[in-house]
């Protein structure tokens, strides 16, 4: 499914960042989106002034479940300066994103400052067991990257799900279609 990917040669890549055009204006674009999360249990959200989170429900996430963020600006289309621009960003709640960031910024800095002091205390001629931290932080940053690729994979379907629910809302009484 490449619904959000404007080159077709990777079948079913979910990019993070998409932007939806419809011909809907903004109140009606929110307004389906509640009622759609009225009539649909499957997804949960909250709907505000110019932004809107849909998430799955609790009985159904895990700790990869994903959430759809919807934002309209005053932003006009190239194309058609009647349409309505949604910017949608999927991915994990933002308390894993930050939890990957702690994870990326621990593992870098201490791998640098505790190498460095391993080499200094080389090059004067002690022997450091610090030096090893240069090769344990090279090992360990590929380790996170596949840890979050697993749990990308992991909440694929519901990724899926999510969009698709979004398309669906608004396909009622509108055009939708990705632009950029």
């Amino acid at each position: 499914m490449t619904f959000n990917r404007l080159n077709h040669n990777v079948l079913g890549e979910i990019r993070p960042r998409f932007r939806l055009s419809t011909s809907l204006q903004r109140e009606e674009v929110f307004a389906l989106i509640r009622q759609q999360l009225k009539q649909d249990a499957t997804v949960h959200g909250a709907v505000l002034k110019q932004y809107a989170i849909l998430k799955i429900p609790q009985s159904e996430a895990h700790y990869w479940s994903p959430e759809l963020q919807i934002r309209i600006d005053e932003e006009e289309s190239d194309a058609d300066p009647e349409a309505t621009i949604l910017r949608c960003l999927i991915g994990p709640k933002q308390t894993v994103w930050s939890l990957f960031v702690f994870f990326y910024a621990l593992v870098g800095v201490i791998s640098f400052f505790g190498g460095m002091y391993g080499l200094s205390q080389l090059t004067i001629g002690q022997s450091s067991w610090f030096i090893w931290l240069f090769p344990v932080g090279l090992a360990l940053i590929p380790t996170i990257w596949l840890v979050a690729k697993v749990g990308q994979k992991a909440g694929r379907e519901q990724m899926l799900h999510l969009v698709s629910f979004l398309y669906h809302a608004l396909e009622e009484r509108g055009n939708v279609e990705r632009v950029r």
